[in-house]
C-alpha cells in the first residue's frame, strides 16, 4: 500500500531542523517602545500647519497629489483632513490629468451661444480645442464652459500651440473659486473613470 503522507520521513526532520536553529523572538524591551502613531501625527499636523505636506497617491501611469489641512474639530482636536487632489499624468514628462470629453464641449459666448471653438479634453491647467470655422485661431480667449456636475465657468486661454492632430492647445488662466471648483469636477470624472483607484 502507497504511503499517503505529503512528506517524507527526510523532509520532515529537515523541516525540524530549521524549527530548532530559529528560536521564536524573545519580547521586545519595553522601553525602547515609541508611540510612532502620536509622532507621525504631530509631524504630519506640524508640516501642514507649516504648507510643506503633500500626500501622493500613484496609480499606474497617474500621480493623485492631496494637501492636507490642519483642523479643529467640536472637541477642539486637530486632525488633518486632506483637500481634493491635483491629478498629474507620469510619463517622460509630468502634465496635468487630461479629461476627455465626450461629446466635445463648445465654448459659450456671453450671450450663452456656442463659440466656434469646442472643447475635446479638459485638464486644470489647459484645453484641447477644436476650431469649427476656417479662420486665425485666437490668440486669447475669455469664454463660459457648460459642463455637468458644476455651474458654468468662465475660462481665459492663452494659445500655446497647434497639435499634431489640427487640435489647438490653450493654457488656461483661472481664478481660485474657478479653480476649486473645475479641480473638484475633474476628481470626481476621474473616480467614475478609474473606480479601482479610489477604492480603498
Amino acid at each position: 500500500m502507497q504511503d499517503s503522507s505529503l512528506l517524507t520521513p527526510l523532509e520532515m526532520e529537515f523541516i525540524q531542523q530549521l524549527m530548532d536553529s530559529n528560536p521564536a523572538p524573545a519580547d521586545p524591551d519595553k522601553g525602547l517602545q515609541v508611540d510612532v502613531a502620536r509622532q507621525t501625527a504631530e509631524l504630519l499636523a506640524s508640516c501642514a500647519a507649516k504648507d510643506q505636506l503633500t500626500i501622493e497617491a500613484h496609480i499606474a501611469n497617474q500621480r493623485l497629489s492631496f494637501t492636507p489641512h490642519l483642523v479643529t474639530d467640536a472637541q477642539n482636536t486637530p486632525h488633518l483632513e486632506l483637500g481634493i487632489p491635483q491629478i498629474f499624468e507620469e510619463g517622460s514628462f509630468h502634465r496635468a490629468w487630461r479629461l476627455p470629453l465626450d461629446p466635445p464641449q463648445p465654448l459659450l459666448r456671453r450671450d450663452g451661444q456656442p463659440s466656434s471653438l469646442v472643447v475635446h479634453e479638459l485638464s486644470l491647467t489647459g484645453l484641447r480645442v477644436e476650431q469649427t470655422v476656417q479662420a486665425s485661431p485666437p490668440e486669447r480667449f475669455s469664454l463660459g464652459l457648460d459642463i455637468d456636475d458644476i455651474e458654468p465657468v468662465t475660462l481665459q486661454g492663452s494659445l500655446v500651440r497647434v497639435t499634431d492632430d489640427g487640435l489647438l492647445a490653450y493654457e488656461l488662466t483661472l481664478d481660485e473659486d474657478t479653480s476649486e471648483r473645475l479641480q473638484n469636477h475633474l476628481y470626481q470624472q476621474h473616480r467614475k473613470l478609474f473606480p479601482q483607484a479610489h477604492s480603498l
